[in-house]
């Protein structure tokens, strides 16, 4: 059996604040983003019966079970509680809940504030076991070690220089100057040789390869089709949505490193246009996955917009920009709109809030009608979700 097309719609979105040490827990910021996505539907608390959280928390610390948090908060009543995955896979998730009848009003929500992913300056536990089972600690790697040995390998399989790389990074910068509420936008627009000049985090990423590491919460509300043509916003209905995942998994490199069939990018791409009926031509606006200046690139060419090595050729001359064919992040993206923890929901509020033309006139994707959001994360590409969305 297909997705279900069209059967069910992102009615409510809602960001918090977003900025680098905010002193809120991450329930609080769970909390105001549900609501507000809520409210942006027109619905209240009473209306949801579906929840999937990041869990980001309880992966870092243990510290706690959302299920139970959440049955509490919404008075003790039965709700359908799933496992996030990818934030986009997630909502895939509940899409399918709704349409199945197994809940009427979904949502997902992520709050992260008092943690970071810099491991120089994360507390080292004092007693064993000092990481979990799997954890890449134990072969002396961090996220950005894994990713600058991937990037490295691919610009030497494919000749891309740095300068190249760059050109992502200059893109979402500008997109960010057009966007108030982005972390970086007020510190201007950057060059090709701002970013090539930067610190050296990892070879050969720099500091403006990377995203940004800071605190803030989304919330994403779907509902079935019937429901949301009478609430408060234009509906944006779930075209298709899939996840993946591939064996990379921040503790081996496969080999090779860049298969021409691809990985959990690719797999769930192909799956999500399939059940949609999109082609890749039709489509007005991407938020992809951009943790990294090369993945970008790679999520580009693994997701069909270019051959496998052509990701660097793909975005030259500003081709990613508001203007372009297609263009990628308009709001800043993560490399320097935010990066929240567990990110991949924003690519998804920034394609609605495009698709329902009401983000600043300046940096509206005019005509707007289709879009695709890539969330990825927790291996260099081993998994992934894809969302097609439309109005």
């Amino acid at each position: 059996m297909g997705f279900p097309y069209k059967e069910t719609a992102v009615v409510g979105v809602y960001t918090t604040e977003q900025a680098r040490g905010i002193t809120r827990s991450p329930f609080s910021l769970e909390i105001e983003a549900l609501k507000g996505a809520l409210a942006d539907a027109g619905l209240e608390l009473k209306d949801l019966d579906g929840i999937a959280t990041t869990r980001l928390q309880s992966l870092i610390s243990g510290s706690y079970d959302p299920l139970h948090f959440w049955a509490e908060q919404l008075g003790q009543r039965s709700i359908t509680f799933m496992g996030s995955g990818q934030p986009a896979a997630a909502l895939a998730k509940g899409a399918l809940a709704v349409s199945a009848g197994m809940c009427e009003v979904f949502a997902l929500v992520h709050g992260k504030s008092k943690t970071t992913w810099n491991a120089s300056k994360a507390a080292l536990p004092t007693t064993a076991p000092r990481v979990g089972d799997w954890s890449e600690l134990i072969y002396g790697a961090t996220r950005i070690s894994w990713y600058a040995a991937w990037a490295q390998r691919y610009m030497h399989e494919f000749g891309v220089t740095s300068e190249q790389m760059a050109e992502v990074a200059v893109d979402a910068r500008y997109h960010a100057t057009l966007n108030p509420n982005s972390i970086m936008g007020s510190r201007g627009e950057i060059t090709v040789e701002d970013v090539v000049t930067s610190r050296m985090i990892a070879s050969p990423l720099r500091l403006l390869d990377c995203a940004l590491d800071n605190d803030g919460g989304y919330a994403v509300i779907i509902t079935s089709a019937k429901r949301a043509r009478d609430l408060k916003k234009k509906p944006v209905y779930v075209l298709g949505a899939s996840e993946a995942a591939y064996i990379d998994y921040y503790l081996n490199l496969p080999c090779p490193s860049f298969p021409r069939e691809g990985g959990a990018v690719r797999k769930a791409t192909e799956i999500a246009l399939g059940m949609s009926g999109i082609k890749r031509e039709d489509i007005d606006v991407a938020g992809l996955y951009d943790c990294f200046t090369v993945t970008v690139l790679r999520n580009l060419e693994e997701m069909g917009f270019c051959k496998i090595g052509e990701g660097a050729d793909y975005v030259k001359g500003g081709r990613l920009r508001l203007g372009g064919p297609m263009p990628v992040n308009p709001d800043g993206g993560l490399l320097s709109n935010s990066h929240n923890g567990n990110p991949g929901g924003m690519h998804v509020i920034e394609v609605v809030r495009q698709l329902r033309a009401e983000v600043e006139p300046k940096r509206q994707v005019k005509d707007a009608r289709i879009g695709i959001a890539i969330s990825q994360g927790m291996s260099v590409h081993g998994g992934a979700g894809v969302m097609v969305m439309g109005v």
